[in-house]
């Protein structure tokens, strides 16, 4: 009778192996680690997940590639998962971590993983500052323009942080969703907005519309209205959004994004701009917000974000 199920357990297995990279080729949980695009990290977990007796709940990493979060560097090669009454170890590629709550798993896309707020609130104690930020606020943003709907409430994100267990991950998982805001249109506005915070520059006003004198208002990624300065943070994210494009080409969106520029230059602001090479180097941000005269007080902020 094992003979048996062992016989159907292993055509099981390669049936999913067929069906990972079909019609033309095979592949295997070890070759789909090695690749690195989400949508290969995403057919590796619903691969492991075939073979499993149970259901297994993702988490960390796992978890966040399931949820759709913003994630800064390609995932580590390792699955993780949560089990009751389980030590962290690690064997075979996979993490396994205790599982801390009775309850704590969700269904995305028909694979089991722990909530968008713990998955927050996991990573954010054990990454850096621009990642939890980047996470916290995709979780409670509804989108670039409105149109969805939050993954996760304040509420959620601040219980999930308190509820850390180790002291030192619980204090970064705190701050992280403490400084989350929803009204970031990116990742890049996500991590600049911590880069800003980190590199000591007085908080900038969000998303702010500023009365143009000719034409439409304009909408300022961050401001510092007492200083005239507006910062831009240039990725690539809104101009390929169907919405803000609304069939225009390339050229024309360049065309009116210029003549916005010189709207609101005209009505007395500067214009600070970056892209990610910046947006993510708290030396680089301290850089150049000096050049633009914008104070910075490093330890002042970063005392008042709980850091």
């Amino acid at each position: 009778m094992t003979a048996i199920h062992d016989t159907s357990r292993a055509a099981h297995v390669r049936d999913v192996h067929l069906r990972a990279v079909e019609p033309t080729r095979h592949a295997t949980l070890e070759q789909l680690r090695r690749r690195r695009t989400r949508a290969d990290q995403f057919e590796r977990l619903r691969m492991f997940a075939a073979t499993r007796a149970r259901p297994p709940v993702f988490a960390y990493w796992s978890a966040a590639l399931i949820h759709g979060l913003p994630l800064l560097e390609p995932p580590p090669g390792t699955i993780h998962v949560v089990a009751a009454g389980r030590t962290e170890g690690a064997a075979s590629g996979v993490v396994t971590h205790a599982r801390d709550q009775p309850s704590c798993a969700v269904v995305k896309q028909g694979l089991r993983a722990t909530s968008v707020a713990k998955t927050v609130a996991d990573l954010a104690g054990r990454t850096s500052f621009l990642q939890g930020v980047a996470l916290a606020d995709a979780a409670l943003s509804t989108g670039t323009w409105g149109e969805g709907t939050p993954l996760a409430t304040r509420q959620d994100l601040e219980e999930a942080a308190s509820a850390v267990r180790d002291p030192h991950e619980r204090r970064r998982a705190v701050a992280s969703v403490r400084f989350a805001d929803g009204r970031a249109e990116s990742p890049l506005e996500s991590v600049s907005r911590a880069t800003i915070a980190l590199a000591g520059a007085p908080p900038p006003a969000l998303q702010l519309a500023v009365p143009a004198l000719f034409g439409p208002s304009a909408r300022l990624d961050f401001a510092w209205p007492e200083l005239g300065v507006a910062g831009e943070a240039d990725g690539a994210a809104k101009l390929h959004h169907a919405a803000f494009r609304r069939g225009r080409d390339a050229w024309g969106l360049l065309a009116e994004r210029a003549a916005r520029e010189r709207r609101v230059e005209a009505a007395g602001w500067r214009f600070v701009r970056w892209e990610w090479a910046t947006g993510r180097r708290v030396d680089k941000m301290s850089e150049l917000l000096v050049r633009h005269g914008i104070p910075l007080d490093r330890a002042g902020r970063i005392a008042a974000l709980g850091l």
